[in-house]
């Protein structure tokens, strides 16, 4: 796991400039009474590595820093060691690129992914040696960025100490949900598994593809009969091909026996040829139009009743959302809370569990059943369109055909009228009518087997798709496995030294945990003070740092900033109280053999407001009464950087 340190902090503009003090491994701490710049201190930081600081965008009228937004040619400059190789990250101000000096070249990446495939945020957390995760969710598709990880690095005083992680760039419901914020901890904490990822990603896309084709299916099968074998369709196609080859060579030699005007039988033959070719493909694409046509009104009925049920189905979920209907907790009658033995129904009777059959089921049951549903209206939608678009073509075909038809009978009467034809037309006409029907057969014999093919083409594919979801899984199932056995001991080792410290800090807390969800669960979440808060988050960025600095798995860069931790009105003795745990959990944190893995802390607070056993740590001093700001003003013509 690599470690970050950060060592120089530097602003320069037109108008101001700033260099901060060489910062050291450890405990840094940053003075100033408020307005002097402690949280700007703390912006640059944030803003050099990557991330989107409110008051230096223009476009934020709320927390607009002029004196920074209205400077010109600036820029931020963070000198930090990755491992103890030195890095220098340049950014301008309004700019979406870092530019990364390692002391030979410098390159420039795009913070933002849409811009190029590879940005700032994965060259850093592949020098921190962090993997660059992601995740679906639904249809969004989420990369982890350092930006996010960052969240757990930097303790801000704009985010509400109850919220635990730092307010989200991006205050969406996808940003800030459970899941980025359970990912997030499990990243930093080596809990996160490439492999458990991979798994759970091929699970989704093969559950994906298997109602895909399962509404493939169903939809075919609800719109066709199904076919006869397909063995003995292609038998009965074959007979009926070669009778008709019989019947063509019977009519031909009968043509050519009786026709007494020899140079007439070739153009005669040819346009009865044609014209029979003809009306056969007009009969043909008539029988298909009329198929079509049938095929057209399943789809359209089939489309209404997916509609009407999924309506219903919204309507349902709505209901229940207001008015709890599927809870089984209470009668649905009376309304009382039911307190029904296992293996008995509501009017107490015993049933079996074969003979049982569930007609109720809950929200997430309807929900499951509306998104299938809604993957089917899909594939309806998009047959409609399909047979709209058959059935305009095959009209065009018959139009054109018959127009040809007209053509080549007035052609042919033409001819007969010059040639003798000694034989009997009576027979001609049972040769070509008996010709007619069985190719209509045939026509009908290629649908059903163009039928049979599709449904055994779906029905297979339907199976593989069932069978790569068992493999997948049972592959998933496996890793999952793996993964809560190796990461119970990392989650018992947070909760030990999280509880450790919170009964010492002044939340006086008797026990604490995290739950399922990786948040604090405290004293049964008896009620505290607005104050205690500061302490129940302090607590939890110390105990990672700690984490950290004992379990190589751990992938926390060692790295914390904690920007103004005086909120929620709690008072010095209380505050300085807590600080003080930090050194406890640097001690929880020390390696076996007594030693300490590198480590950073920079704290910015106000004076006073700081345990006097930290005074040491104090390396930058600002203060407003005594003119002494963060950003200096430029003389012109000279140079302050």
């Amino acid at each position: 796991m690599g470690s970050l340190i950060v060592k120089k902090v530097k602003y320069s503009g037109e108008n101001y400039s700033y260099e901060s003090p060489e910062l050291k491994k450890g405990i840094n701490i940053i003075l100033g009474d408020n307005g002097s710049g402690k949280s700007t201190f703390s912006y640059f930081i944030e803003y050099a590595l990557g991330g989107k600081v409110k008051p230096f965008d223009n476009n934020d009228e709320e927390s607009r820093y002029s004196l920074i937004l209205d400077d010109t040619n600036n820029f931020v400059q963070v000198d930090i060691l990755i491992d103890d190789i030195p890095y220098s990250l340049k950014r301008f101000i309004g700019m979406q690129d870092v530019f990364v000096n390692d002391g030979t070249t410098t390159v420039a990446y795009p913070i933002s992914r849409q811009s190029a495939p590879f940005i700032f945020s994965d060259w850093l957390l592949e020098k921190l040696k962090i993997p660059v995760f992601e995740i679906y969710l639904g249809a969004a598709h989420w990369f982890f960025n350092f930006n996010d990880l960052f969240r757990l690095l930097n303790y801000d005083q704009n985010t509400e100490p109850r919220k635990i992680y730092k307010s989200p760039v991006a205050e969406n419901f996808i940003a800030d949900s459970i899941i980025i914020r359970k990912s997030i901890f499990e990243i930093l904490l080596g809990i996160s598994s490439i492999d458990y990822f991979e798994k759970l990603e091929k699970l989704k896309l093969a559950t994906k593809k298997r109602d895909v084709a399962k509404a493939l299916f169903q939809n075919y099968e609800s719109t066709h009969e199904k076919p006869e074998d397909m063995e003995s369709l292609d038998k009965r196609q074959s007979e009926i091909k070669a009778e008709i080859a019989k019947l063509e060579q019977d009519r031909q030699a009968y043509q050519i026996k009786e026709t007494t005007v020899d140079d007439k039988i070739g153009e005669l033959a040819g346009i009865q040829s044609i014209l029979i070719d003809l009306e056969l493909k007009t009969s043909k694409e008539r029988i298909l139009l009329k198929s079509l046509e049938n095929e057209q009104i399943k789809v359209d009925h089939v489309h209404r009743n997916l509609l009407d049920e999924i309506a219903q189905i919204q309507k349902i979920i709505f209901t229940h959302e207001r008015l709890d209907l599927f809870s089984m907790e209470v009668c649905p009658f009376c309304m009382d809370k039911k307190k029904n033995k296992k293996g008995y129904c509501i009017c107490g009777s015993k049933f079996k569990e074969d003979d049982y059959e569930k007609f109720v089921y809950n929200a997430s049951e309807y929900k499951d059943i509306l998104s299938h549903r809604q993957k089917s209206i899909e594939a309806i939608t998009q047959a409609k369109k399909d047979y709209a678009s058959d059935v305009q073509e095959v009209t065009k075909k018959i139009e054109k055909n018959s127009k040809l038809i007209q053509e080549y009978t007035a052609k042919l009467k033409m001819v007969i009228e010059t040639a003798e034809f000694a034989g009997s037309t009576t027979v001609i006409d049972d040769y070509n009518n008996r010709i007619l029907v069985l190719k209509e057969q045939s026509l009908k014999l290629d649908y059903s087997l163009k039928t049979s093919k599709e449904w055994q083409r779906l029905s297979t594919d339907l199976e593989e798709k069932i069978a790569e979801l068992k493999k997948a899984q049972i592959k998933y199932n496996k890793t999952k496995t793996e993964y809560d056995i190796n990461n119970a001991a990392t989650i018992e080792a947070f909760n030990t030294i999280y509880s450790k410290l919170l009964a010492k800090s002044s939340y006086k807390s008797k026990e604490a945990h995290i739950d399922e969800d990786y948040m604090p669960y405290i004293d049964n979440r008896e009620y505290k003070a607005n104050s205690s808060d500061v302490p129940k988050r302090l607590m939890y960025y110390f105990t990672i740092l700690s984490l950290a600095m004992k379990l190589p798995s751990v992938k926390h860069p060692r790295f914390l900033l904690i920007d103004t931790p005086e909120a929620s009105g709690i008072d010095t003795d209380h505050l300085n109280q807590n600080l003080e745990l930090l050194i406890d959990a640097l001690k929880m944190g020390r390696q076996d053999d007594g030693t300490f893995k590198d480590f950073q802390v920079i704290l910015t607070t106000g004076y006073g407001k700081f345990p006097p056993s930290f005074e040491k740590y104090v390396v930058e001093r600002f203060s407003e009464k005594e003119g002494n700001f963060i950003l200096k003003p430029k003389t012109p013509g000279i140079s302050n950087a």
